[in-house]
């Protein structure tokens, strides 16, 4: 039955047939929320506010009192809900979370963390259901990586193409100068000659001429079948090479080395080359050697002519010479676990072995997640000091640490190696480096960014608008310690100095990235001051940090004029 098509409305649009409708709803089913209902919370708890109040609509003064009173008389659970579980690591400094929903949802609910297998998000256990056909989804990675070896073809393929036409140029040119040479010789010497040879167009026939014209009248047929057999090389070259595969011209290189896989002419008039080792995979071609009584008469031209052995490899013979104009192979590259990839298989030793485990995982129809969330010190701590939405384990004793301990574990941790002599905290002032990382971090947090680590681009920290699934980081920041206050004057203490090529480095690599440098200058409190706040609390002795940000920008003069 033919479906019936509406006819265009006045606007230009075309009504969608039920048939199209159906297939749309289908397939809007299938992609699943969007990312703006995933991420729809910024923190791991929930907030009910009242509803906007505007003075020129009286209505909305009713919204505001139901509101009001619903909260009051059938108030919310409280929050937070769900206190996620987590356990310290010394090995990696940081606070790692195994249990998958703990994971989703701290990552999805303000991307905190960083998978131990991904990038940044948590994925592994949904890539590996993709790659074993398990399940049709959309992996951001998976893309990635096939967009890169898309892209990385066909860089190769125009390379490719590029060192085949130079090739066939100079094959013409060869054959031409040949043919040149061929018509002057015939056209100065009508008559026939005794030693007839045409001149010479390549570096092989240079190497095979005689040194005179008397050694020419010795041997005349050895320069005739030199001739032919660089004919017949010249010809060879010209069948169509593989894609994989793109060796120097037979003839020359780029940088003038005769290419050693020809095999020296003086083989092919002596007799059939004889190759052996083609069992272990390396082939070694040996050339018969004259008689004694040649040798002895001819030594400097059997110098020239013979090339005693030339290795090749199998399967693939491939040039012994080394170009730099010829491009890399895509398929001869190193996977992450430094083993060769070879058309897609895995190359090296162990791989009957890897390849037998590989088949025994993927036979299995459950899959373990292997993948933990790791929590760098200022998210744990924020999660525990600001929301209570997480708790962290001492894996030593097994128990929970409380905020006070894990301020002071945290700060031990700040220095390599850690100070963890003793329950003393004197050796601990208040420009540790978790203080200072940790006063930027909520600073930024309080106000609605989304803080992530700057490792990457060579600074502190990495400010995005609403997390990296929509958009990319704006802004890096780097923190520089500021001892302003007198306390640290009288005692002649200053911040780290830096010098301008460090400064002109970092913005350079900010700028090619499409990010701006924020230097965060935190001034230190004095410890009396720091240590009588922290008795008190945490919160009070944060207090007394300061930020100040201070945007710093490439001037060009071409640029701003």
């Amino acid at each position: 039955m033919a479906e019936i098509q509406q006819p265009p409305k006045e606007d230009g649009q075309v009504t969608a047939s039920p048939a199209q409708a159906s297939t749309k709803s289908a397939d809007s089913r299938k992609r699943g929320p969007s990312v703006h209902q995933i991420y729809a919370l910024p923190a791991p708890i929930r907030t009910f506010p009242l509803p906007a109040f505007y003075p020129n609509n009286p209505l909305s003064f009713f919204a505001v009192a139901y509101a009001w009173l619903r909260q009051v008389f059938a108030p919310p659970p409280a929050e937070p809900t769900a206190v996620h579980q987590g356990v310290w690591s010394k090995k990696t400094f940081s606070v790692h979370v195994t249990d998958e929903k703990s994971m989703r949802a701290l990552w999805e609910q303000g991307f905190y963390g960083k998978g131990s297998l991904s990038r940044s998000e948590p994925n592994w256990l949904k890539r590996e259901q993709v790659r074993r056909g398990m399940q049709k989804t959309h992996v951001s990675e998976i893309l990635t990586v096939q967009r890169r070896e898309e892209r990385a073809q066909a860089k190769w393929e125009r390379a490719r193409l590029e060192q085949e036409s130079i090739r066939q140029t100079r094959l013409k040119e060869a054959q031409q100068a040949e043919a040149d040479s061929q018509s002057k010789t015939a056209t100065l010497l009508p008559s026939p000659s005794p030693v007839a040879f045409a001149a010479p167009t390549g570096p092989l026939e240079l190497l095979s001429l005689p040194n005179s014209a008397a050694e020419a009248s010795k041997k005349p047929e050895l320069v005739s079948d030199t001739v032919i057999a660089v004919r017949a090389a010249m010809e060879a070259v010209m069948i169509p090479l593989p894609v994989d595969i793109a060796p120097p011209s037979i003839l020359e290189t780029g940088n003038g080395i005769v290419d050693t896989n020809v095999v020296s002419t003086a083989s092919f008039v002596a007799g059939s080359p004889q190759v052996r080792g083609q069992s272990s995979g390396i082939g070694v071609i040996e050339t018969p050697h004259p008689p004694a009584s040649e040798t002895s008469s001819d030594s400097a031209e059997d110098k020239t002519l013979k090339r005693q052995k030339s290795v090749r490899f199998s399967p693939k013979v491939e040039s012994t010479t080394f170009n730099l104009a010829d491009p890399p192979s895509p398929h001869h590259s190193l996977n992450g676990k430094g083993k060769r990839l070879l058309n897609g298989a895995l190359n090296g030793p162990g791989t009957a072995e890897e390849a037998k485990k590989l088949s025994a995982e993927e036979s299995e129809d459950v899959i373990v997640n292997r993948e933990h969330l790791q929590l760098m010190p200022e998210e744990a701590f924020f999660l525990t000091f600001g929301f209570g939405a997480l708790s962290v384990t001492d894996p030593a004793s097994g128990k929970s640490l409380t905020a006070k301990e894990m301020l002071t574990l945290f700060r031990q941790y700040s220095y390599f190696p850690p100070r963890t002599g003793g329950p003393d905290e004197s050796d601990l002032g208040p420009d540790d480096g978790f203080l200072v990382h940790y006063a930027v971090y909520h600073h930024f947090r309080s106000l609605g960014w989304v803080p992530r680590a700057g490792i990457k681009f060579g600074v502190d920290w990495l400010l995005y608008t609403r997390g990296p699934v929509f958009d990319h980081a704006e802004f890096g920041l780097i923190i520089v310690p500021s001892y302003s206050d007198a306390w640290w004057k009288d005692r002649g203490k200053q911040g780290p100095q830096k010098t301008w090529a460090w400064l002109h480095s970092v913005i350079r690599v900010l700028s090619h990235v499409i990010k701006s440098l924020v230097l965060v200058y935190v001034d230190i409190p004095p410890p009396p001051k720091f240590d009588a706040a922290l008795e008190t609390g945490f919160a009070e002795a944060l207090h007394l940090y300061r930020v100040r940000e201070v945007m710093v920008k490439r001037w060009s003069s071409n640029r701003n004029r």
